[in-house]
């Protein structure tokens, strides 16, 4: 699109961005974008970005980011912040730290203090890390999403119905041939959501049907999470 700088895209851990990462290697085949992403060599920690957006110096498709931060040129660019229910990355968060998540240097790497509390069980962990999600959503919903330039995408239609999702997440991406593009991703992609409730534990993608804090939580736990969430489950129109 003339005129803009820019086309981030955010979301938070455990809300299928290994997916978006890879659908954006897509988007810049498709638009012709520079991709610059974390992890490359020379992108700055996505947490040093948080305290210091002036360290992103790239231009074209940025993404995915999984901590919220404004960057500078945020005002001539397009964003897309993609969210899942907080309830459901939490248990997500919970079952990929106890089981599948390596473990060691450039890894996830807990302290003895953060494997006491994962040992503790899944509604301990659950709001042992809320504060944390609660800070990241809130940042979303506050300094973002009320802004023209700033799109929600959500992970529940994603997965729930992904070919009427996928045009809309790509909508302002100045793709070369839109058409093709989304015919081709709904062939690629679309069988990564046939639902049948299977769960493996110990897989990175564990279970992604929406709702999974209602099976693996206590009905007291969901209530505090209901109450901890409150204002950002009632922003992002999740049932409460």
């Amino acid at each position: 699109m003339a005129g803009v700088k820019n086309y981030y895209v955010f979301t938070t851990h455990k809300a299928a961005s290994r997916f978006i990462d890879s659908l954006l290697k897509d988007v810049a085949i498709g638009t012709g974008l520079a991709l610059h992403a974390p992890g490359q060599p020379g992108f700055p920690r996505e947490k040093e970005l948080e305290g210091d957006p002036s360290k992103l110096t790239c231009s074209g498709l940025i993404g995915t980011l999984r901590y919220g931060f404004l960057p500078l040129d945020l005002k001539a660019s397009e964003v897309i912040v993609h969210l899942r229910d907080p309830r459901d990355v939490l248990v997500s968060l919970y079952f990929s730290h106890k089981y599948s998540h390596r473990r060691g240097d450039g890894g996830f790497n807990p302290t003895p203090d953060i494997i006491e509390q994962i040992d503790l069980g899944v509604d301990n962990y659950v709001l042992y890390r809320a504060p944390q999600y609660l800070e990241r959503y809130e940042f979303y919903t506050e300094k973002m999403l009320n802004l023209g330039n700033v799109k929600l995408s959500s992970y529940e239609e994603m997965v729930l119905n992904f070919a009427d999702w996928l045009p809309k997440f790509v909508e302002n991406f100045p793709l070369l041939d839109r058409e093709a593009f989304i015919a081709k991703q709904i062939h690629k992609r679309a069988k990564q959501f046939e639902l049948d409730g299977a769960e493996d534990v110990m897989a990175h993608k564990r279970k992604v049907t929406p709702g999974d804090h209602k099976e693996k939580l206590e009905p007291a736990t969901i209530a505090k999470l209901n109450q901890i969430f409150g204002n950002t489950l009632d922003v992002l129109n999740y049932e409460v």
